[in-house]
């Protein structure tokens, strides 16, 4: 996709914070892509990327209002899919969201995404808690998933906080827990390719892998067209990121970075940063010149 004049790059883009990775009201954030904003200016952070899972919804708001303010938005989506029988997550950066192919995937995408929270709930009934989809907190932005109903049993005093929600109903082998309808890594990259984007591995380091299974890993996605890699991120630790870097290097991949940020008390870091206070290194910003 290509930047319009108004979305034009920073003269100097290795002058001020990036951050590709971070999530909306539009999913499953807590801040709207307006606020977003104005956290991305309070930290020092020229270029966003709007992330959210499985929608573009929140993109045109937070460019609009990035112009305003001075802040490159990138548009970004995260998919959840699998490879090899393995749940990975890939991250798509400039697409473009009017992207026949893509519109009909992020459709089909929503129905399953609704279908899921029902069977969630039934089985949250089954177990004697009396809850229902229309009970869900209405973010105004149509998308609903487990954070919302993790929100709601908190809500109902169900649980003490979301974490507990997760830990004991809905993260996988929980009581309540049911699989997602997961997309195939090459259909997602396919069609993230034809709308003009890049596909980017999303943090590796979350998967627990060994060094020679992220290796194979990263070998079997790079044949399918991968773009680049989420080399920092709170889920890499410092060990993880120097591997990264160095299989980008070896394979000409692109690296990126971003903090995950939702605005939650789960978060690992804050916008901008990377896990401990670490700043995600402007160097990623050289992404920009692909798209």
């Amino acid at each position: 996709m290509n930047f319009s004049q108004m979305d034009k790059k920073p003269d100097n883009i290795d002058s001020n914070g990036i951050d590709l990775h971070c999530h909306s009201v539009f999913s499953d954030g807590l801040l709207s892509p307006a606020r977003l904003v104005d956290l991305a200016a309070a930290n020092g952070i020229s270029t966003l990327a709007i992330t959210d899972h499985d929608t573009m919804a929140g993109v045109n708001e937070a460019r609009q209002y990035g112009r305003a303010r001075g802040i490159l938005v990138v548009p970004g989506i995260e998919f959840s899919v699998c490879h090899n029988e393995t749940n990975i997550h890939l991250l798509g950066y400039g697409l473009d969201a009017s992207n026949a192919n893509l519109k009909k995937l992020l459709a089909a995408i929503q129905v399953a995404r609704v279908a899921r929270n029902e069977r969630i709930i039934e089985k949250l009934n089954v177990l004697g808690y009396k809850i229902s989809i229309e009970q869900l907190p209405d973010t105004g932005c149509g998308q609903l998933g487990r954070p919302h109903i993790a929100s709601l049993l908190v809500d109902k005093k169900i649980v003490h906080s979301e974490d507990e929600a997760f830990r004991r109903f809905l993260r996988r082998g929980a009581a309540a827990y049911v699989p997602r309808d997961i997309v195939a890594a090459h259909t997602a990259m396919d069609i993230i390719t034809a709308a003009g984007g890049l596909a980017v591995l999303a943090h590796p380091g979350i998967l627990g892998f060994s060094e020679a299974r992220i290796d194979n890993l990263i070998n079997g996605l790079y044949e399918l067209g991968l773009h680049g890699i989420e080399v920092y991120h709170p889920a890499n630790n410092k060990k993880m990121c120097l591997l990264l870097a160095d299989i980008c290097c070896a394979k000409k991949l692109l690296r990126t970075g971003g903090s995950d940020f939702h605005g939650r008390s789960r978060d690992k870091s804050s916008l901008g940063e990377y896990g401990g206070g670490r700043r995600i290194p402007s160097e990623i910003k050289t992404i920009l010149k692909k798209l």
